[in-house]
């Protein structure tokens, strides 16, 4: 037995079936989890919850369970310049990500002639804005990536690397239960997740994670200080303001303009892609016999990482195991349904009452 096969028999793996069973259990733990954290902090009751609800189960399971936690949760340093590409293809990547949801909401509104409203933290300070990237920033990020890049990622890598990464990124996604941004959040789940895959580590998913859930937040905290100026100015707000008064040269000249800015960021982030894509393909690389015999142990794993996958689909225990969290998902994507509907009655949305999902 070659250097490479000791290497992959004296490592124990989480599967398909040990990831379906933790979707299942933090998508009830996320939905329900949350009365039993009665901190008056809104913040608090959120970076409890995650540590709680799903961080700490896995790091016990892998533990408990004598997993390869270095491997499984993805625990290796890149490159420095890839953090710095990283940060910049979030920043590109984000008004992209947010025509695409701009998109996915007109179409909403033309469906059921109206959206959703839209949950705004609340930020009225900066004591508040550190502890909102605190919570939000750092701790959904570390939380999140370990469960989904680390734990899922690797119970579904007999899938193939797409298939690992399509299906971790659509649960990541549904995950958020938010119907209306589940587009983007998946699409984000998505570049996280081949961010991951090329790099190899999950610090370089965490940083990602981080970079985008902060700028969310500095966002709105930006723009809970500008509508208090527009107030205290007594200016109108954007959702009273009529815009028919405004001329057709004026709005044409403004969505030129954004059309320039949106082409300029999808033009930005191509380019940071494509040096991304350089940056990490030595990771893609076999290593040479000369390399193996220098640096026996870590380019042996590198071998071993660039070996074949034995493509297998998922049994039925592992679909069994990710259904109930899917199942309780679509219920409240249901509950959202009928929201938008502006349905309030009916079996079903008893059903979803009793069921506390809406």
């Amino acid at each position: 037995m070659n250097n490479i096969e000791e290497l992959e028999v004296n490592k124990k793996y989480p599967g398909p079936v040990a990831a379906g069973i933790f979707f299942s259990l933090t998508t009830l733990f996320l939905t329900y989890g949350g009365g039993l954290l009665t901190f008056k902090n809104n913040y608090l009751n959120s970076g409890i919850g995650e540590l709680v609800f799903v961080l700490l189960p896995v790091l016990i399971f892998l533990k408990a369970g004598r997993y390869n936690l270095k491997d499984t949760l993805k625990l290796k340093r890149t490159k420095p310049v890839n953090y710095l590409i990283v940060v910049f293809l979030m920043i590109f990547g984000l008004p992209v990500v947010g025509v695409l949801n701009a998109i996915v909401l007109g179409l909403i509104r033309l469906i059921f002639g109206r959206i959703l409203p839209v949950p705004q933290m609340d930020i009225p300070n900066v004591p508040t804005l550190f502890i909102a990237i605190l919570v939000i920033g750092v701790s959904a990020a570390v939380c999140e990536e370990t469960l989904f890049r680390g734990m899922i990622s690797k119970g579904y890598e007999k899938l193939g690397p797409a298939g690992s990464l399509i299906l971790t990124s659509i649960l990541f996604g549904i995950l958020h239960r938010d119907l209306q941004k589940g587009v983007s959040t998946i699409l984000l789940g998505a570049l996280i997740g081949f961010i991951v895959y090329r790099t190899r580590s999950i610090y370089a998913g965490m940083t990602a994670h981080f970079i985008n859930n902060s700028i969310a937040v500095l966002l709105t905290y930006a723009s809970g200080k500008l509508v208090k100026s527009m107030d205290s100015m007594g200016v109108q707000q954007i959702e009273n303001f009529d815009f028919s008064n405004i001329p057709t040269i004026s709005i044409v000249i403004a969505g030129v303009f954004y059309g320039i800015l949106f082409l300029g960021c999808l033009g930005g982030f191509i380019g940071l892609m494509y040096a991304f894509l350089k940056t990490t393909e030595g990771n893609f690389k076999t290593p040479s016999h000369l390399t193996q015999l220098i640096n026996n142990r870590t380019d042996t794993e590198n071998a071993a990482y660039l070996q074949p996958y034995e493509k297998k689909g998922l049994g039925i225990a592992a679909i069994i195991s990710v259904l109930p969290g899917v199942l309780l998902i679509f219920l409240t994507f249901t509950g959202q349904v009928l929201e938008l509907m502006n349905v309030k009655t009916g079996m079903v949305y008893e059903l979803l009452r009793v069921l506390r999902l809406i």
